[in-house]
């Protein structure tokens, strides 16, 4: 197809698709994955399977490590392991979406296209693994134990990725959570290897001595002598997965309009007027209310956690949640819906863990499909925490001090590189 004509044909197809039911859009998506899993494992039958001692120790990581997005994050996560633990890898560049220009650090000395070890680890999203397999050389695979490290929000795995599975030979995940939700559909090998949040390392990587070199309030237009409450999302990411209305309804309910000590920024990622409107029209009649919609770079983002007061994330689910483990990692407090990952390295003793129901998608929401489970967090409970990590000074530090030392001792380089040498030693 011309590229005309894939324009032309997008046009028609989404005047179509408003026409049409929710259910109806759901067996037209999954007819398309079933064609594009064809191609898939078409070409999956023909790469050969993995050769003990043909190549030799170390990791060919496949992926985009310029993104400016939570899988871009990852994937630098991913490569900062390998290279504080001495694991010899190379990075190999898939197709760039990257924004910005980084400041932490630049990878451009391990990108190459020449694939020299035994393993390839390929940090692309179940959502477009068929498209973006289909696009790998076969000489990328053959030979290679291949190994998928996966991302995915929800207890259940769908059923349209299944046969993605197929074509590796196993799956790494950072969160219990994810690979709880992967074998309940496969019997390969699925391991977790939990993210390495230290940003003192990532300073270092960086260039910068310690944390006196980020941005200040002043950098981001806001104001010294208030209490801020800081929440994140990006419109890519599914913006009623991580629900920021919650967090507005929360503020609202907890101090009233005229509360000059406190205020609340919202951090938007990809922001989409109309949707943002919404959020606005909310909080229509709060003054303290600031709203950063710019790209930040790396630096800007952690400066901007570091100069709020508290993180507030009322998820109805979450893969792992690396901006909340940042935040911990900075001493910040954090509220925070105690339900799925973050659950494996929050609790009551070093975080604000907010009750909720569970409840039923009535309908599809982009990935997400009708008949899941997600978390509704409680509104006057979070309310409650905001109130009181303002008010007591005693609880705020304890809290503070709590976080940053379970993220120290749970989520280390050191802890993420061990658990994927130790693997690599059994595979080759």
């Amino acid at each position: 197809m011309t590229e005309r004509g894939r324009r032309m044909f997008m046009t028609v197809w989404k005047k179509a698709t408003v026409l049409l039911s929710d259910d109806m859009k759901l067996w037209i998506k999954k007819l398309f994955s079933i064609r594009q899993n064809r191609k898939m494992l078409y070409k999956e039958k023909k790469v050969i399977p993995y050769q003990k001692g043909k190549y030799p120790f170390g990791i060919n990581l496949i992926g985009d490590i310029s993104a400016e997005t939570g899988l871009g994050q990852s994937m630098r996560i991913l490569a900062t392991a390998l290279e504080k633990g001495n694991i010899p890898f190379i990075i190999k560049q898939k197709d760039s979406h990257g924004e910005l220009e980084h400041d932490v650090v630049s990878w451009e000395a391990k990108i190459s296209d020449d694939i020299k070890y035994a393993v390839n680890l390929i940090h692309i999203i179940p959502g477009t693994w068929a498209k973006d397999y289909c696009k790998l050389e076969r000489e990328v695979l053959d030979g290679r134990y291949n190994i998928a490290y996966w991302l995915w929000e929800l207890e259940t795995f769908p059923e349209h990725w299944i046969p993605c599975i197929d074509t590796v030979d196993e799956i790494w995940t950072p969160s219990e959570f994810i690979s709880n939700c992967i074998r309940k559909v496969t019997n390969k090998p699925v391991m977790t290897v939990p993210y390495a949040i230290e940003m003192d390392l990532e300073m270092e990587m960086s260039g910068m001595s310690d944390r006196e070199e980020y941005f200040d309030r002043e950098y981001f237009g806001l104001p010294e002598n208030k209490f801020l409450f800081l929440t994140m999302y990006d419109f890519i990411s599914v913006s009623e997965r991580k629900n920021p209305e919650a967090v507005i309804k929360s503020y609202c309910q907890a101090f009233p309009q005229e509360d000059e000590m406190v205020g609340l920024i919202i951090k938007v990622n990809h922001a989409e007027e109309k949707k943002l409107e919404v959020i606005k029209n909310m909080l229509k009649n709060y003054r303290n209310v600031y709203y950063v919609t710019d790209n930040l770079t790396r630096t800007e983002v952690n400066s901007l956690i570091d100069i709020s007061n508290v993180l507030v994330s009322l998820h109805r689910s979450e893969g792992f949640g690396l901006p909340i483990a940042e935040a911990m990692a900075m001493g910040k407090p954090v509220i925070c819906t105690n339900w799925s990952a973050t659950t494996e390295f929050m609790d009551d003793n070093c975080a604000c863990p907010v009750g909720y129901q569970l409840i039923r998608l009535e309908k599809g929401i982009g990935p997400y499909e009708k008949g899941n489970y997600w978390a509704d967090a409680d509104i006057g409970n979070a309310a409650t925490y905001m109130r009181r990590l303002v008010q007591d000074k005693g609880y705020y530090g304890k809290i503070s001090k709590n976080a940053k030392e379970r993220i120290r001792q749970q989520l280390t380089c050191g802890n993420m590189a061990a658990i994927m040498r130790n693997r690599l030693k059994e595979i080759i």
